[in-house]
């Protein structure tokens, strides 16, 4: 019995010895971590640096690595006043029999002629302009 008593204060040491390793290995991969972070910065500080000495924009870096720069979002203008096509009436369909002048196109309310000329009992095909 004691080579089993033996066998699991071995085990029990073993099973310390891997929770340090675990908890060594955990706080390394942390500061390793933390200095590539560390390098990295002072890298891209010192890139920087050079690149605001030498006066290059940013759109040339990024065209020079293949990097598609977000253009900034342009607000939307308004068009100028009068440059807007005018809006074009209708060919008038309808004419007045007793004063040529007044046309109506069919659409929108009626005019008073028009009802004037329905109430007087004509119709409405009496009044269309032949083509």
């Amino acid at each position: 019995m004691s080579s089993i008593e033996e066998l699991k204060s071995e085990v029990a040491k073993l099973e310390e010895q891997i929770a340090e390793l675990v908890s060594r290995k955990s706080a390394f991969e942390l500061e390793l971590k933390d200095a590539e972070r560390k390098k990295a910065e002072e890298t891209i500080s010192k890139i920087v640096g050079e690149l605001k000495a030498l006066n290059l924009a940013p759109e040339d870096i990024a065209k020079a690595l293949g990097v598609r720069v977000a253009e900034p979002e342009q607000k939307k203008v308004r068009a100028a006043r009068g440059t807007a096509m005018p809006k074009v009436k209708g060919a008038p369909k309808y004419r007045s029999l007793t004063d040529p002048s007044l046309v109506w196109t069919g659409k929108g309310p009626r005019p008073a002629w028009i009802k004037a000329h329905l109430a007087g009992g004509g119709a409405l095909e009496d009044l269309l302009i032949e083509k």
